[in-house]
């Protein structure tokens, strides 16, 4: 398959996707497609976005800011222009995004190891960055919620609409947050694809596939919930 028919095979038929990502894994299609699209679409927020607003209805409500004194507070606000805003968000997500499917996959071929699976990092690294493509729904939505957008006082969620904070929640900006917004729709839809690619890859029990991915999430959430709610 090519790159095309692959992406669709992981819509109709992920099972054959990832057995031909097992005869021939490669990575590079998913993982710029998902890292360029979400780039695109937070320089297109930072562009469009009231920043004088965003700060006041986003930066002023977190707890770190509130702790700073009134001239550190003029100090923080000064700095945070539209093109700061704009850049350090780019380059945080160039930086983090891969280094988090580098660390999924790592986790991957750790447990192939301890459970005497055969396949290597670059089989790994390609079932973590392919399973992300799901992610393009939610940039997707957020494109058009952006381009329907008659205000500049755009709500940051806009570009994490399929969040369960923007589903569910809606919680403002404060503690709590920042976890409800990164689980969403297509997060639960890129562990169910890796779920799937665990269960064709090892042709082990689905309860098997299904703990090798849920287990850290659950450790990783609950960690971050108990802190941010305590």
């Amino acid at each position: 398959m090519n790159n095309l028919a692959l992406t669709a095979a992981l819509a109709t038929a992920p099972s054959s996707a990832f057995n031909e990502l097992r005869e021939r894994p490669r990575f590079w299609f998913p993982l710029l497609l998902v890292v360029l699209a979400t780039l695109g679409v937070t320089y297109w927020y930072f562009s469009a976005v009231d920043i004088d607003w965003y700060k006041e209805a986003v930066l002023l409500n977190t707890p770190d800011f509130q702790n700073l004194n009134e001239e550190q507070r003029a100090t923080a606000m000064s700095m945070m222009t539209e093109t700061t805003m704009r850049w350090a968000s780019m380059v945080s997500l160039l930086f983090f995004m891969p280094v988090i499917y580098l660390l999924q996959a790592l986790y991957l071929l750790l447990v192939a190891r301890i459970t005497k699976l055969p396949q290597g990092f670059k089989h790994w690294f390609s079932l973590i960055c392919w399973s992300e493509l799901a992610a393009l729904l939610g940039v997707a939505v957020a494109a058009i919620l952006l381009f329907m957008s008659d205000t500049s006082q755009i709500s940051p969620g806009t570009i994490a609409p399929l969040s369960l904070n923007e589903l569910v929640f809606h919680v403002p900006p404060g503690p709590g947050y920042t976890l409800l917004e990164s689980l969403t729709i297509p997060s639960f839809l890129s562990w169910a694809l890796m779920i799937i690619g665990v269960h064709t890859w090892s042709q082990r029990s689905w309860a098997f596939s299904a703990a090798v991915i849920v287990l850290p999430v659950v450790v990783i959430y609950g960690c971050w919930a108990a802190l941010s709610f305590s």
